[in-house]
């Protein structure tokens, strides 16, 4: 095991190199590795370092504590948002774009270790690694549209690549959460394995010496899902008229939907219906481009303050 070279202390992220492969931890379980400016300018300086080294041949992004990343730091922008300060929010959110992009640039494959939640930004810089393994008790969501704000490090445009249209919309619309072995299901992830073999896995696949089982073929549920948010739009979704046909797991989501920011929803299904007729880099500035528009709002205000007092309670 040998550390990389001498450098100032990175106390939100930890790395070493195992094997030649460059293991990068986030050190911040106290807040669930939730992400904030400090954490996204440690993880760049250290995911930089490693991909520069000869003695890396592949690297694994993982978390310290229970969770893998459970979302950006709310605080963070509701200190910004009451402060009228939406430009500090915007230079967050574009160095975690600069993050995102180099760790999928990176001409070494970069594997996600997912050994707990992953929400939010935790699924976006899951989905920029080039792959993803788990163990059974992780789990996956893009709960932004509840907090009236959509995916802003990439998720409108990573996931729809990764799973097609009418499962990303799924996700992002109803905000839910999902289990590994799920996630696995439609493709959002590579591999679910035992909590014991997922140093092993990640670390193997990595290097290149382990292969992924392939998904199984969609279930009548997940295409009847992938189907419904294809054909509807979420204006019709959220006011609870889009037809159902007496489905009941359709109308479970159509409920979710409705509980939602409308704005958010309306941004998130514009984002992901051009993702199909842009680039990535393209798709990505659409999303920088409206989060003057989103954090100006009051609602998304009013919804961060509130989930923020609920987790608090």
């Amino acid at each position: 095991m040998t550390p990389p070279a001498a450098h100032a202390p990175l106390t939100l992220v930890k790395a070493e190199i195992v094997d030649a492969v460059g293991v990068v931890t986030i050190n911040r379980p106290g807040a669930l590795n939730s992400i904030n400016p400090a954490v996204v300018h440690q993880l760049q300086q250290t995911f930089d370092r490693l991909a520069a080294d000869p003695q890396v041949e592949g690297i694994v992004i993982g978390a310290e504590g229970k969770a893998f990343v459970a979302g950006a730091d709310l605080d963070f922008f509701l200190r910004n948002m009451a402060a009228s300060d939406i430009s500090r929010i915007v230079q967050f959110t574009v160095a975690g774009h600069r993050l995102l992009d180099s760790i999928e640039r990176c001409p070494k494959r970069v594997v996600a270790r997912v050994h707990g939640a992953a929400l939010g930004c935790g699924v976006e810089m899951a989905l920029a690694c080039h792959h993803v393994v788990a163990c059974p008790a992780a789990c996956f969501g893009l709960p932004e549209t509840g907090l009236g704000i959509y995916p802003g490090f990439g998720g409108t445009q990573r996931t729809p690549r990764a799973v097609g249209a009418g499962l990303a919309k799924w996700l992002i619309f109803t905000g839910k959460t999902i289990s590994a072995v799920d996630a696995w299901k439609i493709g959002l992830i590579d591999e679910v394995v035992p909590l014991e073999k997922l140093d092993a896995a990640t670390r193997a696949l990595a290097l290149n010496r382990y292969e992924s089982a392939a998904p199984p073929e969609k279930s009548t549920d997940l295409r009847a899902l992938e189907q419904f948010f294809l054909s509807s739009r979420v204006d019709d979704l959220w006011a609870g008229t889009a037809e159902t046909h007496g489905n009941p797991l359709l109308a479970r989501a159509v409920k979710l939907v409705g509980s939602k920011s409308p704005a958010a929803l309306r941004l998130a299904e514009r984002f992901v219906d051009e993702a199909a007729q842009r680039t990535l880099p393209d798709g990505l500035r659409l999303e920088i481009e409206h989060l003057v528009e989103i954090f100006s709002s009051p609602d998304t205000q009013q919804r961060l303050r509130s989930f923020r007092a609920k987790r608090l309670g």
